[in-house]
């Protein structure tokens, strides 16, 4: 029961937020530790090669001079019905969650596919 309560007010933020009007990717230091959407084009995709495969979906640059980074942890993939660094390469996409700094940079951790709303 806990679960899905937590997974529903999850996914009703996720709703509610892709109502909001986008922030800038450009802009996105000053947002940290907040709820909020991006919209920008996918300019490089990484899988890591260690023991967990993490996904990285980069915005801007091409790494290590990206803007911004989508981060999507080996075990939240089975919440995807795509390979998400295969598909969203390329695209214009919107992806909605918390603002985190990590080594300088703006970064947002997401778990799951409707996060995330390609163009």
């Amino acid at each position: 029961m806990k679960k899905s309560s937590l997974l529903f007010a999850f996914l009703f933020s996720a709703v509610y937020l892709f109502a909001q009007e986008p922030v800038s990717a450009d802009s996105l230091a000053k947002y940290e530790g907040q709820l909020v959407t991006v919209c920008a084009k996918v300019t490089g995709t990484h899988i890591t090669n260690g023991k967990s495969k993490t996904t990285f979906i980069n915005f801007g640059k091409p790494f290590p001079n990206h803007t911004f980074s989508v981060v999507i942890f080996e075990k939240d993939l089975q919440n995807f019905t795509y390979k998400p660094a295969k598909k969203l390469l390329d695209k214009k996409i919107c992806v909605s969650g918390k603002i985190k700094i990590y080594n300088g940079k703006p970064e947002m951790i997401i778990s799951l596919e409707d996060q995330i709303r390609i163009e």
